[in-house]
């Protein structure tokens, strides 16, 4: 599969989608269609996933693969983001008192969610493997619908790209926490003895975990995608619990460790702590990240 054919059609649809103006679709309708097709993507890459040969092997591996991973991603970046962070002058917060609770019972209801229409999707695998015919391909065409739905979100976002790019601290954070990523991704990889290509991808979601393990696991890799998953399931919900810690450091820390998620799902959390004007941050790098992940996760996959 060649780099171009792997990447072209996505970001094609993802480009598509960005740049078509949908008036009369609102934002809530894109928001909804691109939660339910999620789901429906899921349960499909569950399915494949639960007709695979020795079944209970490769999910053992996957999960090893995820928390091997999980370490390096957290470790390495962390550092990094600790050295930005002070070369910015990136100030800390007096965090008093911040109710998480209800942030954390949220990730872990959608977590949940998502768990559960995967499970459903092995199960139906493993008990039906015929069921189906050309699951994967049906998958693609999906892919194609839901990054064209994400291209609309970004643009309904109404964000000025000439403005968050010029964000100083967001544009730096954002690329320290993929570069920092990449680096932990390689070494986590050979030592896990993955290729190289799939040790970036498997590491390119930086958080976004409904995407990551739909892209992997839709370009012919369900095993790998399922680490992808795991491991950016992990992150959103470390992320959610560990913001409060470092924020007391530094806000490098607690919005790049936020990873993508640092434009929507955390923005609150992190708004509560740091205040209004750490806002623009979040978005710059969270949105920078964001777009990164329906490129680079074919880019590498097709290597």
């Amino acid at each position: 599969m060649t780099i171009l054919s792997t990447l072209g059609p996505l970001l094609a649809a993802l480009l598509a989608g960005y740049w078509i103006n949908l008036r009369p679709v609102t934002p809530e309708r894109v928001a909804k269609g691109l939660s339910q097709l999620t789901y429906v993507i899921l349960g499909l890459i569950g399915y494949s996933i639960g007709a695979l040969d020795n079944l209970a092997s490769k999910i053992v591996i996957a999960g090893y693969q995820a928390i091997v991973l999980f370490i390096a991603i957290s470790v390495l970046p962390l550092l990094a983001l600790w050295i930005s962070g002070r070369v910015f002058h990136a100030g800390a917060s007096k965090v008093e008192h911040v109710d998480k609770n209800s942030s954390t019972k949220h990730a872990l209801v959608d977590a949940a969610k998502t768990l559960g229409w995967v499970l459903v999707g092995v199960l139906a695998g493993w008990s039906l493997k015929s069921w189906i015919p050309n699951v994967d391909e049906l998958v693609t065409w999906l892919l194609y619908l839901l990054l064209f739905l994400v291209g609309c979100q970004l643009r309904q976002g109404n964000f000025r790209l000439r403005k968050l790019f010029l964000n100083t601290q967001g544009v730096a954070i954002a690329l320290t926490t993929v570069a920092a990523t990449l680096i932990a991704g390689l070494l986590a990889g050979s030592f896990l003895g993955l290729e190289w290509n799939k040790s970036l991808a498997v590491v390119s979601g930086f958080g976004w975990y409904s995407l990551s393990g739909i892209l992997i696991s839709g370009l012919g890799d369900p095993v790998l995608g399922t680490t992808a998953f795991l491991l950016d399931l992990g992150r959103e919900i470390v992320a959610l619990m560990l913001i409060p810690m470092f924020a007391r450091l530094n806000s490098h820390l607690s919005v790049g460790y936020s990873g993508a998620t640092a434009m929507d799902f955390t923005l609150p959390l992190l708004g509560k702590i740091h205040g209004a004007e750490i806002v623009p941050v979040c978005i710059a790098s969270g949105f920078i990240m964001s777009v990164l992940v329906p490129i680079l996760i074919p880019l590498f996959m097709g290597m």
